[in-house]
């Protein structure tokens, strides 16, 4: 089974490096790739939006911003990366047909963001795609996909299961909201749809057991095609 991971940067530098998620996180990858093939994209998560906002001081180049993001994220997968060890390939992989590439010599490579204008999510979800992959993990800093912004309403319900369709309406439902974001960004939910990518969404506890969410046994939500 080829298998893509997008992990939050939210999830693996909260605000530093959180060092003992990142061994585990390593530890079950390593264990998974034993029997699968396996690929990684990183996020930029609450630093990425530091440096975004510092740097709205200096310019409103939207496009530029995007650029100080993109690095940050190639800084935390080069965190993954020296986890991983030997496993993984040792530079930030920045194109699809590359990762391919690595894949084929049995290593595993790890992304972070390619393009202005594309999260992590979008691009772990084109890279999913691009890959054929059979199953694409989200490891964010909520527990699955609600009916609602759970940080915001106590009575929001948590979704066991949604098409892909569900997914993209209830993306774009919550980034049309002022300031609203959502478990998964629209760009990327309407790749997830595109694609027909069978999709777990899960939380950071599940993610210390990457190896059992594999196999299906998690708390999270199921997008399936």
């Amino acid at each position: 089974m080829r298998i893509v991971f997008d992990i939050g940067g939210s999830v693996l530098v909260p605000e530093d490096p959180d060092v003992d998620f990142i061994k585990a996180i390593a530890y079950e990858l390593i264990k998974i790739s034993e029997d699968h093939e396996v690929a990684v994209v990183v996020g930029g998560g609450k630093v990425a939006r530091k440096y975004i906002q510092a740097a709205k001081t200096f310019t409103p180049n939207e496009t530029f911003k995007d650029y100080i993001g993109i690095h940050i994220t190639r800084a935390n997968a080069m965190l993954l990366i020296a986890a991983l060890g030997e496993k993984a390939y040792p530079f930030v992989i920045q194109d699809f047909r590359k990762a391919w590439e690595v894949i084929q010599l049995k290593k595993i490579p790890i992304m972070g963001g390619t393009h202005p204008g594309h999260t992590t999510d979008a691009v772990a979800a084109l890279l999913a795609e691009y890959l054929q992959a059979d199953l694409l993990v989200v490891v964010t800093n909520v527990d699955g996909v609600y009916d609602s912004d759970p940080r915001k309403n106590p009575n929001a319900k948590k979704l066991d299961r949604i098409t892909p369709e569900q997914l993209v309406e209830i993306a774009m439902e919550a980034e049309s909201k002022a300031g609203g974001s959502g478990v998964v960004d629209a760009l990327a939910a309407k790749f997830i749809q595109r694609g027909k990518i069978r999709t777990y969404i899960v939380g950071k506890k599940d993610a210390y057991h990457l190896f059992d969410v594999v196999k299906g046994k998690h708390s999270g939500t199921v997008v399936e095609p």
